[in-house]
């Protein structure tokens, strides 16, 4: 059965649809699994905790890692679209898994030189190989699902989102037994055979994937039109869409810096506190899912619009439940927030993988998601500069915090009238333009 399947994989000239259907899923659980092992990226606050603990004159550094390493990570998936474009999308795959392999090892094996050493091989090098395999490897798979464009983001993003949940708990657990760089150096060496495995089986889509697939309207997947072949930076479409996806992440980042500590300022218990770190991982992980299947049955603005609803209505409750926890609502409506503001921010990596494909022509696709994804970059800097001037939510300003933010959201609403105008047009254009 494992030698059948294997010469499926490899077998190029298979192209019944009940071969590519078969080949698609198995490329899904591939690209699944990787994205579950580099999401670990994420679990710096875990990682850090040892580390922190066995260099104490680290610890005042430590969380600036972690925003070299967002940084570095929306950067080198611009990096890595070049590959991919002009190399190939193994070679790409090929470069982020020796990146993530370096970056682990060597953070295990030269960190007591000095901290710098974090920052160059977990911010820079691991960081580098989650940005280059994240936009290769989505833009891979996605080839083969044009029927399916936002659940197949939906299920590989969710790999991501919940890797924190899933593997940074064994890693954490695993740091009671073990020493932390062993826990690194199996991390990385894990890293690079499962990286290597996904460029190795998983290969790009047929032109003409979505005939083979049946699909009625396939011109749209393999022409191009003017519309469509415009450079992204140059549309108001993506300008409009980068407002609401960065005010979707800024409140996203401020959530998740301050989650467990927030909810412990506002009197919820030292028992489902630490939970809600993991409630918001698994709904964000859910929420991929369920954003990128509503985007396949009503399209982006719906699910736009929905999100940005939810936000608003989260960062209201937020303010609200720092703002009255003299009245004894406050633990309840914390809880209730992180539970359904999880969902919402886990539309905006698969709505950014959908407009991409959607508005702006598949020969761009990597390129495009890199540039989309440098929003996450942006919403790290309003984020810090909030954090500059206000604190932390948990600190004591985290009324004001989040009235701010609510107040962001409802300017991000009011875009959407704007977006929904622009991008309506633009692909009223493109279809008239393919016909």
């Amino acid at each position: 059965m494992t030698l059948k399947l294997w010469r499926m994989l490899m077998n190029e000239s298979a192209t019944t649809t009940s071969s590519i259907q078969k080949r698609r899923i198995i490329y899904l659980v591939f690209a699944t699994i990787a994205l579950l092992i580099i999401g670990l990226i994420y679990a710096w606050s875990l990682f850090a905790k040892p580390i922190g603990a066995e260099y104490a004159d680290y610890k005042s550094m430590l969380s600036q890692v972690f925003q070299v390493s967002m940084l570095v990570f929306c950067i080198s998936a611009l990096f890595g679209a070049q590959i991919y474009k002009r190399i190939s999308p193994r070679a790409a795959i090929f470069v982020a898994a020796i990146s993530l392999g370096v970056g682990f090892v060597g953070t295990a094996l030269l960190t007591s030189l000095s901290v710098w050493i974090l920052f160059i091989f977990y911010g820079l090098f691991a960081a580098a190989g989650v940005g280059i395999a994240y936009n290769a490897i989505i833009s891979l798979v996605n080839q083969w699902f044009p029927d399916r464009t936002g659940v197949s983001s939906g299920v590989m993003m969710m790999g991501f989102g919940i890797s924190a949940l899933a593997f940074g708990s064994l890693a954490n657990a695993a740091f009671e037994v073990i020493d932390w760089p062993i826990v690194f150096i199996i991390i990385g060496v894990v890293g690079i055979v499962v990286l290597a495995a996904v460029g190795l089986v998983v290969r790009p889509a047929p032109t003409d994937i979505a005939s083979q697939l049946g699909m009625k309207s396939t011109a749209v997947t393999v022409k191009d039109s003017p519309t469509k072949s415009q450079f992204i930076l140059r549309t108001k479409t993506f300008w409009l869409y980068s407002i609401w996806s960065t005010f979707i992440v800024v409140c996203g980042l401020t959530l998740i810096g301050s989650n467990m500590q927030g909810a412990e300022v506002v009197g919820v218990g030292p028992i489902i506190a630490p939970l809600l770190v993991g409630t918001f991982s698994t709904m964000n992980g859910i929420g991929r899912i369920i954003n990128g299947a509503l985007f396949d049955r009503f399209g982006l603005l719906p699910v736009m619009i929905l999100a940005a609803g939810i936000a608003t209505l989260s960062m209201v409750g937020l303010a609200l439940s720092f703002g009255l926890m003299s009245e004894g609502f406050s633990p309840f409506i914390y809880v209730v927030v992180v539970f359904l503001y999880g969902f919402a921010y886990g539309s905006a990596p698969v709505m950014g993988a959908s407009f991409a494909r959607r508005r702006f022509k598949a020969s761009d696709f990597a390129k495009n998601l890199s540039i989309i994804n440098c929003n996450i970059a942006v919403a790290s800097v309003i984020n810090l500069i909030i954090a500059a001037f206000l604190g932390a939510p948990d600190a004591g300003n985290g009324t004001v915090i989040y009235t701010l933010l609510a107040v962001l959201m409802a300017l991000a609403m009011l875009s959407l009238l704007v977006f929904s105008r622009v991008y309506k047009k633009d692909i009223a254009t493109i279809n008239e333009e393919l016909q």
